[in-house]
């Protein structure tokens, strides 16, 4: 499945996946324009036979090496097949290719499903947040290194 950068035309398709997924929290329209276009963000789409199934935001602060998982979300009818996964990747090679040498998340501490993906991919927890979201859950803090082990010559 294909994951590519996100353009300003899949907005529509941003929004009404950004409402599916989130009763609360949610980027507004104008807040995902502002991300399509700043250059302190990159947004990837996961797209099924030219749909926009799935979105990943990553987030950079000029200076910092760690780059922020700021969100993923998949579309209803695309959940199951993996898209979580090929955004997450595609996620860490953009923060990888822009010099991030580890990548942060906050996901809510009852996403069960999140949570295992994460961890899958070796994301460490190192934290918990109380009352981080607007409708008062908690969350926890995750990162992985972004820095490949050199192979041994041996």
């Amino acid at each position: 499945m294909p994951v590519r950068k996100a353009h300003r035309s899949d907005l529509s398709a941003l929004v009404a996946i950004e409402n599916q997924c989130f009763t609360s929290d949610r980027l507004s329209r104008s807040s995902l324009r502002y991300f399509l276009a700043a250059s302190s963000a990159e947004m990837l789409v996961a797209e099924i036979r030219g749909v926009v199934a799935g979105y990943s935001l990553v987030a950079f602060r000029k200076g910092s090496a760690i780059a922020r998982l700021y969100s993923i979300a998949i579309g209803e009818d695309f959940r199951g097949r993996n898209l979580g996964l090929a955004l997450l990747k595609a996620s860490e090679k953009v923060a990888r290719d822009r010099g991030a040498t580890s990548i942060r998340l906050e996901v809510r501490s009852r996403n069960r499903r999140a949570i295992a993906l994460y961890e899958r991919q070796n994301y460490r927890r190192f934290d918990r947040i109380e009352d981080y979201y607007e409708d008062g859950a908690s969350a926890f803090c995750y990162e992985k290194s972004l820095v490949r082990a050199k192979k041994s010559k041996n």
